[in-house]
């Protein structure tokens, strides 16, 4: 395969494993009681601490553009930058283990509360919240599964060229 090829088929399996991400997202959001609790507590705090991001002449903005930076933030955080991560990592090392893509991916996300945490200067010697722990297991899964789903795609035409190079 050409490296043009290369570049859009992989280009293609990132776009892939973002919609999957994206869709297992809002699917966790709409089943798990527990996350939609913590999404809107997410919300609030940053609607308080946001606010006057928001604010002109003491005048608030579109409300739907503060929703539009939450979601675009969580995307973020949970689904592309983990996902990027591994797959810059894993291309620079040449990785083509599934394991790779899927736990490393997924454990960056997976990181995403610890790391609010931290950012939010929490101390660390509190007891964790088992809903933390949850939401935390549920984001492992949800980057295991945007690198899994990365890694199937990308792979499809790699196994075509390996194929054809041991066949000379």
């Amino acid at each position: 395969m050409t490296l043009v090829g290369t570049i859009l088929q992989n280009i293609i399996a990132l776009a892939l494993a973002l919609i999957c991400g994206v869709l297992l997202l809002l699917y966790a959001f709409v089943i798990d009681s527990n996350l939609r609790d913590a999404a809107f507590t997410a919300l609030i705090y940053s609607l308080h601490f946001t606010t006057n991001d928001f604010l002109v002449n003491g005048e608030s903005q579109n409300i739907f553009l503060l929703v539009a930076y939450l979601f675009r933030s969580i995307f973020i955080s949970i689904i592309f930058a983990p996902l990027i991560i591994a797959i810059l990592i894993g291309e620079a090392v040449s990785a083509r283990s599934y394991v790779w893509y899927a736990g490393i991916s997924g454990f960056l996300s997976s990181l995403a509360p610890w790391i609010i945490r931290a950012a939010n200067k929490s101390s660390f010697d509190q007891n964790t919240d088992p809903i933390e722990l949850k939401v935390s297991l549920l984001f492992f899964l949800i980057g295991a599964s945007t690198g899994l789903t990365y890694w199937f795609f990308a792979q499809i035409g790699a196994n075509k060229d390996n194929d054809n190079v041991k066949a000379h």
